[in-house]
């Protein structure tokens, strides 16, 4: 059947049509309508029309009240499902919310460097305020690179510890006019004589500024724990039993001290360096250690004598009894 105003395809048993809302009148010549305004429908496959006493026709009115009724409790049913999940979500673990990131350039207030400000509890600079190590702010160190520590003693001594090395010297107070000031005596990094401040508390940690005092340069240091560095034995090291024990050069300011693990220990004036070595065929000896990385150097040695006697390269070392 056709709708006479909107022109659509609409079921023969409608009495209005869904589509314009268009009420389907007697002259329709599709249908035959009885007096009391209902259509007779004819049943499938039969040739006479359906009992017109039970027949009840399929109607149903839809307006625009209907359809405003119909929105408003699909909106409440969408609420109440929406707000009952989140509830659920929140109950099982968190939502994640993704983040706005604006996409305009940053004022100038955005752009500004945050500065961190430290409570200061240090009331004095005074030399014990330098008890302690000490290491460059900001530096780490990885399993294949080492930093330097420094370690101010109370007796004025003064450490370097760098990767498998010791480097001793000392330090003293030159404070003068209210400026503290130290001298450092030493072959570490640090040598001369500097301005110093102690800043910093017990729970934010401790930081020293030093200033040259010829340069003017500044060099920031931060409190921590010293530590050194441990280097396994090199793979399939062999050793020299002549060259196992300690030697000395006839002044002691150079030493040698090899060991059966394939580990040694170098005394060079006040430096100290742990390290592990191999011999070859060839009367060379490779040692391995460690300051900013690890080092390799190799070196023609031979026992003279009754084997008391060892020349590394130039130097000649004795065995000490």
């Amino acid at each position: 059947m056709i709708c006479p105003r909107c022109a659509k395809e609409i079921p023969d048993n409608e009495t209005i049509c869904p589509f314009c809302m268009q009420e389907i009148n007697r002259d329709m010549e599709f249908n035959d309508f009885r007096e009391d305004g209902f259509v007779q429908i004819q049943a499938k496959g039969d040739s006479d029309f359906a009992d017109s006493e039970n027949y009840k026709p399929k109607y149903f009115d839809i307006s625009e009240y209907n359809i405003f009724v119909i929105a408003v409790i699909f909106v409440l049913a969408v609420s109440v499902f929406t707000v009952f999940s989140l509830r659920f979500v929140q109950k099982r673990g968190s939502v994640y919310v993704p983040k706005y990131v604006s996409t305009e350039p940053a004022t100038e207030a955005e752009t500004e460097p945050v500065t961190e400000t430290i409570k200061n509890t240090v009331k004095k600079q005074e030399i014990s305020n330098l008890y302690g190590s000490w290491k460059v702010e900001g530096t780490e160190e990885t399993d294949y690179s080492a930093i330097p520590y420094f370690t101010f003693a109370k007796n004025g001594y003064m450490q370097e510890n760098y990767g498998t090395m010791i480097v001793k010297g000392s330090y003293k107070d030159i404070s003068e006019d209210d400026q503290p000031r130290i001298y450092i005596s030493t072959e570490t990094n640090l040598r001369g004589a500097y301005d110093y401040e102690v800043t910093g508390n017990d729970d934010d940690g401790y930081k020293l500024t030093l200033t040259d005092v010829d340069t003017g340069e500044i060099t920031t240091l931060e409190k921590t724990e010293a530590k050194m560095k441990q280097l396994g034995t090199i793979n399939g090291y062999h050793i020299d039993k002549e060259l196992l024990g300690a030697w000395l050069t006839k002044d002691k300011k150079k030493a040698y001290k090899f060991v059966k693990s394939g580990k040694l220990k170098r005394v060079s004036n006040k430096t100290v360096t742990y390290g592990v070595y191999t011999v070859d065929r060839k009367n060379q000896l490779i040692i391995k250690y460690m300051k900013d990385t690890i080092k390799t150097v190799e070196l023609t040695y031979k026992v003279y004598g009754k084997g008391n006697k060892l020349i590394i390269n130039d130097t000649v070392y004795y065995k000490r009894k």
